[in-house]
């Protein structure tokens, strides 16, 4: 009964949870400052008999629902903020504040978790338990997620299991993809500096030249993925970023060069290797052309990675409200989300198919032509609020 009544209101409320998503989609802000978003998730959840708690945020809403009788508590996250990109996908109903677009769709995720918040509103009395609705700022700076934790929004009350909802323009529309073990990629930042010493570059053999030093460490460094980590894990080592000299100087070697880049990878074991190995090719390298490498390297997300037991739960969920379940191909992308498992909740990140060639919802995340079909609004509802039962009904 319970999933026929979840399923019937994406049925029923399906044209008003589309709209609920092109007002999120026509008035996106930027990271932590989504104060007008946040308003009006506020004045939304009232109107539902949703306590709003207070954490100290200045942008985001921390909600809390309680059920009938008292049981665990389950965590919902959703991004809410936007990215600095000038709109030009197909659609009626774009972004009103120009050059900021939801581009990533975070106002899939923030529709879809408040028009869950409808359907356990009007379920409040089968569950067993309480729901944190978690309207998470500044995913796309990577920051929101861990200053939510740092502000004890997973406790009072203490959230048992947490789930999370990305769209993907590359799972079919109608579909939500639940994948087994890791999801998407550990995120990390090397900063690498390379000193040598400068000089008229017609004079070369007065100057200790860290450019050429540069190019043989970006060259080494693509050895470390195809020589120390095994044919049947993943990673990424990529310098993105490369300066040195000023300006359009042509004949003048400098000091130094800076160099940054990203590393992505899905095991801890791995993750370790690559930081030894990236600080041992800069440091023994760049001796070798008489340099000085250094090299900073900072852990920004962990891996999020979907155990097992949540899994299981997930997968029902996502069977309860008769959508197919996809099982995708994890990507290198990273996800903030991951902050809420390393605090030791078991969490769940699912993927919410929106692929739809003949709506033009084809393009990645981040192009401005990035296009989300609000048909797929109910689905990710229904999942939402269908996982809070399932997963009560598993750890109470």
């Amino acid at each position: 009964m319970l999933k026929v009544r979840s399923k019937k209101m994406m049925e029923e409320r399906k044209e008003e949870f589309m709209e609920i998503f092109k007002r999120f989609h026509q008035y996106p802000e930027l990271s932590f400052k989504e104060f007008e978003t946040t308003k009006y998730i506020k004045t939304e959840l009232e109107k539902l008999g949703i306590e709003i708690l207070d954490y100290g945020l200045e942008t985001g809403v921390i909600g809390l629902l309680k059920g009938k009788c008292e049981g665990p508590c389950i965590g919902l996250r959703a991004d809410i903020d936007a990215l600095p990109v000038l709109e030009q996908a197909s659609c009626d109903y774009r972004s009103k504040n120009v050059g900021v677009m939801h581009a990533c769709g975070h106002d899939s995720h923030a529709s879809s978790l408040l028009c869950a918040a409808h359907i356990l509103s009007a379920l409040r009395d089968e569950i067993c338990g309480s729901v944190k609705f978690l309207f998470q700022p500044a995913e796309e700076i990577n920051m929101g997620a861990k200053l939510l934790v740092k502000q004890g929004c997973l406790e009072n009350p203490h959230v048992d299991a947490i789930f999370g909802m990305h769209n993907s323009p590359e799972v079919p529309a109608g579909s939500v993809a639940v994948k087994n073990g890791p999801l998407m990629a550990a995120v990390d930042r090397i900063n690498i500096t390379i000193k040598g010493k400068g000089g008229h570059g017609g004079v070369p053999q007065r100057n200790v030249d860290p450019i050429v030093a540069a190019a043989a460490v970006i060259q080494s460094l693509q050895t470390i993925v195809s020589r120390n980590v095994s044919p049947l894990d993943s990673c990424v080592v990529s310098v993105c970023n490369i300066k040195a000299g000023e300006g359009t100087t042509n004949n003048v070697t400098p000091d130094e060069v800076k160099m940054y880049g990203t590393v992505r990878s899905y095991k801890k074991d791995v993750e370790k290797m690559l930081e030894t190995r990236i600080k041992e090719i800069v440091s023994n390298v760049s001796a070798a052309y008489g340099c000085v490498g250094e090299t900073e390297y900072i852990y920004e997300l962990a891996v999020t990675d979907n155990c097992e037991q949540m899994y299981q739960i997930a997968l029902a969920a996502v069977k309860a409200i008769g959508v197919d379940a996809f099982d995708p191909i994890p990507s290198t992308g990273g996800e903030d989300f991951s902050e809420y498992t390393e605090y030791g909740i078991h969490g769940f990140m699912y993927w919410l198919g929106t692929r739809n060639e003949e709506k033009d919802c084809v393009y990645s995340w981040h192009s401005p032509k990035f296009k989300f079909d609000p048909e797929c609004i109910p689905i990710g509802a229904g999942t939402y609020a269908m996982s809070v039962f399932e997963a009560i009904n598993a750890l109470k």
